[in-house]
């Protein structure tokens, strides 16, 4: 059975995950302009308390970078990331709470501190996730591999063939924006098995807004929204 992507409450939503210390300076002041609540393990400690409230639009204008919202399937609320560095395409986004992914376009290429960590991930042939391309002219398949640790000095790569099926035409709000686009299921397939992401890709110009994205196969899928693009190099 196909997919469809699920609803969520974002504007409630603040930040979720786990994890202990402190945050990267940058990040943290990149947290502070953003207007957090949210108390910061080893910083917040001595701060009286204030009430969370939902992050707003205006937040993450104020904030003046990109930002994404990450979310584990079974988790109940999304955490929100912001890009902290950017090297070639690919942009680092992470948490208050030191969680990171990486992303190529919205392609997830790296995941740290989220449960089994994705090192690396890269695609042979024109991947619609990684340059965005309109829906109509998305490919049939692409293949793509993925990197994870080994007992060994060298990593472990798994293959895997995904083709590209269009589907209905429909709408999500990311944080009070809203994007109209085509769903695009992706069924997987590989000498250790099949995974089924999905994806709204704009319109339009075939950016993926929001996507649910296979990241190893011990973790659930992780659903991606992009809440203010990145435009740098």
């Amino acid at each position: 059975m196909r997919r469809t992507l699920p609803l969520l409450a974002l504007a409630a939503a603040a930040l979720a995950g786990c994890g202990s210390g402190g945050t990267d300076p940058i990040l943290g002041a990149v947290m502070d302009e953003a207007g957090q609540y949210v108390p910061i393990p080893g910083r917040d400690e001595d701060k009286p308390a204030a009430p969370a409230r939902p992050i707003t639009r205006a937040d993450i204008e104020r904030a003046d970078t990109a930002a994404i919202w990450a979310r584990l399937e079974g988790d109940q609320a999304p955490t929100l990331m912001y890009a902290v560095a950017a090297n070639g395409g690919y942009v680092t986004f992470m948490s208050a709470f030191r969680q990171a992914v990486v992303l190529r376009g919205s392609l997830v290429t790296g995941t740290r501190g989220l449960g089994t960590d994705l090192m690396a991930a890269w695609s042979e042939g024109w991947d619609p996730l990684a340059t965005p391309t309109p829906p109509g002219s998305w490919p049939t398949m692409v293949r793509r591999n993925y990197e994870f640790t080994s007992d060994g000095p060298e990593g472990t790569v798994e293959t895997f063939d995904c083709r590209f099926e269009r589907a209905r035409t429909t709408e999500v709000v990311i944080l009070q924006v809203r994007h109209v686009g085509v769903e695009i299921s992706e069924t997987c397939t590989g000498a250790s098995g099949s995974f089924e992401n999905l994806h709204l890709a704009d319109a339009t110009t075939g950016f993926v807004w929001r996507s649910l994205q296979w990241t190893g196969p011990t973790m659930p899928l992780l659903d991606l929204q992009v809440i203010e693009l990145y435009t740098g190099d």
